[in-house]
């Protein structure tokens, strides 16, 4: 069953997508998902994740742990 949203939810959800759509640049023609609003809200979670993820690297960098070929 589908989560019933209100319109205040429903516009906030929209400006969001746009919003990405916007800031990738999908309206560019030659964009890869040009016209599409695919994947903004995965590439979007990824980018968090990869964030926290280099923030512990970081962490660990500073500290002077090296990994081979680091």
């Amino acid at each position: 069953m589908i989560k019933k949203i209100s319109v205040a939810e429903n516009a906030a959800r929209n400006d969001y997508i746009n919003e990405l759509y916007r800031l990738d640049n999908r309206d560019d023609k030659t964009h890869k998902h040009a016209n599409t609003f695919t994947g903004l809200h995965t590439e979007v979670m990824i980018y968090k994740r990869l964030k926290e993820e280099m923030e512990i690297y970081d962490k660990w960098k500073n500290r002077y742990w090296r990994i081979a070929n680091d």
